[in-house]
């Protein structure tokens, strides 16, 4: 069963210096997939209750090349997910594929 998958995008804003800075995130488009979910761990930090959590997601069948950044963040099943590390994209026989890991960014509004 395949579930909706939100990619939202910061709007590119840089400083007076052009050094880029963050921006709002808005909806980029939007696919259905799969994901993943992993078992949250507890940092071993002393003092620490923050719980981190994450996946992977997968989409195939995709008709043109995705458009994905690895600064871009996922919604999956109401939850803001960073994409953590490299998108991993190939081309299918006459589709696109894509895979990439999400780590807990905040609770989606």
């Amino acid at each position: 069963m395949s579930e909706q998958i939100t990619i939202q995008r910061a709007a590119d804003e840089a400083d007076v210096y052009g050094d880029p800075i963050p921006g709002v995130f808005s909806d980029h488009i939007t696919w259905f997939g799969k994901f993943s979910p992993n078992n949250p761990s507890e940092p071993s930090e002393v003092g620490r209750n923050k719980v981190i959590a994450g996946g992977a997601v997968y989409v195939r069948d995709l008709p043109v090349r995705p458009d994905l950044r690895p600064t871009d963040r996922a919604i999956v099943r109401g939850v803001e997910y960073e994409i953590d590390g490299e998108v991993n994209v190939w081309a299918r026989s006459s589709s696109w594929a894509i895979h990439f890991v999400v780590k807990l960014a905040k609770e989606a509004r």
